[in-house]
C-alpha cells in the first residue's frame, strides 16, 4: 500500500509530468506541422524545470547519463526480499514492501529531467535549429528566443533565401507561374511615361524583409494554406516552407505506417499482390481526403 507521503509525490509529479504528456501528444500528430513548434515546447518545458539556484544548475551539468539505468529511485531499488546487492546484469526490481523516501525527491525528479533535456538537446536555440520556426507564420518573431539568437536566424535564413534565389537564376527556372494577363499588364505600364519614375522590383526581392515585417498569425491557423494563398507573393520563401514545415517531429506516422500495413498483410492475406496492397494503403492514408476529391452533388 502506499504512504499518504507516495500519494502527495504522485499528485506532486502530476503538474511536472503533464507538459510532456502534452507535448508527446501534439507533436505525434501527421496531419499538421510538427518541426516548427518542436524547439518552442521544449524551451518553455525546460524553463518550468529550470533550477532556481546556481547551484542546482551546477548539479544538472554534473549529471552523468551514460548509464541509461540510472534513475532518482536507485537507492531503492535492489531484488526484492534480498538484502544483498543484485548482480550487474540481474533484473533490478523495486522493494514495494518498503516505502520510497519521497523527502526532496520532486526536486530530484526535476533536476534529471532539466539534465535530460540538456543532454538531449542541448542546440535548442542555435539558428538550424530555429529556421523552421521562423518560417512558422504563426511564431516568426521568435519570442521564446533570446536577441542574439533571433538575429542569427534571420540572416541564415537570408543566406538560405539568397543561396535558392542565385540556383534559382542560374537554372533560368521559376518557382512561380505569372499569367499572360499579369505580364501584359506589366509591360504597358513599362510604356508608360511614369515607369522611369518607378522602381522595378521583381517578385523575387527582398522576400525575407516583407515576410519579417508581417504580423504573426493565430496559432489554430493553418500554416501550409497561410503560405499558399501568399505563392506568389513570396516564390522562394514558400518553397522553402514547404520544406521545413513538412518534417515531421517525430517518427509517431511513419510508425503508425507500418502499424497499417501489419494490420493489412495479414497471414491470411499473404498472396495479396505488392500492387494491391500499395492500392489499399494509399486509400487507407488518404482517406480523410476523399470527400474534398469526390465532392457530393446532391440536390
Amino acid at each position: 500500500m502506499l504512504t499518504i507521503d507516495e500519494w502527495d509525490l504522485i499528485q506532486d509529479l502530476i503538474p511536472v509530468l503533464q507538459p510532456f504528456a502534452a507535448a508527446t501528444e501534439i507533436l505525434g500528430g501527421s496531419s499538421y506541422c510538427t518541426h516548427s513548434i518542436m524547439n518552442p515546447i521544449l524551451i518553455d518545458i525546460k524553463k518550468k524545470l529550470h533550477p532556481i539556484t546556481q547551484q542546482g544548475a551546477r548539479v544538472a551539468e554534473q549529471i552523468n547519463f551514460n548509464n541509461n539505468d540510472e534513475t532518482v529511485f536507485d537507492e531503492d531499488i535492489a531484488v526484492e526480499d534480498d538484502e544483498q546487492p543484485p548482480p550487474i546484469n540481474a533484473t533490478r526490481r523495486i522493494r514495494i514492501n518498503e516505502p520510497v523516501n519521497c523527502n526532496g525527491l520532486i526536486d530530484k525528479i526535476k533536476l534529471s529531467l532539466f539534465a535530460a533535456i540538456n543532454h538531449y538537446w542541448s542546440d535548442l536555440t542555435s539558428p538550424d535549429m530555429l529556421l523552421p520556426t521562423l518560417l512558422d507564420p504563426r511564431m516568426k518573431d521568435l519570442n521564446f528566443a533570446s536577441d542574439s539568437e533571433r538575429l542569427a536566424t534571420k540572416d541564415l535564413l537570408k543566406k538560405v533565401y539568397e543561396k535558392l534565389k542565385s540556383q534559382n537564376q542560374n537554372n533560368n527556372s521559376s518557382f512561380i507561374n505569372v499569367n499572360n494577363d499579369e505580364s501584359s499588364k506589366k509591360s504597358k505600364n513599362a510604356l508608360s511615361v511614369f515607369a522611369n519614375l518607378k522602381k522595378k522590383i521583381s517578385p523575387a526581392d527582398d522576400e525575407v524583409g516583407a515576410y519579417l515585417l508581417l504580423e504573426e498569425i493565430d496559432l489554430e491557423s493553418n500554416p501550409f494554406a497561410w503560405w499558399y494563398e501568399r505563392r506568389e507573393k513570396f516564390p522562394i520563401l514558400s518553397y522553402l516552407a514547404r520544406q521545413y514545415l513538412a518534417v515531421f517531429a517525430c517518427s509517431t506516422a511513419s510508425e503508425r505506417l507500418f502499424s497499417d500495413a501489419g494490420n493489412l498483410l495479414t497471414p491470411k492475406r499473404t498472396r495479396m499482390s505488392p500492387k494491391l496492397f500499395r492500392r489499399l494503403m494509399f486509400l487507407k492514408r488518404n482517406s480523410k481526403h476523399l470527400d474534398s476529391i469526390h465532392e457530393s452533388h446532391e440536390p
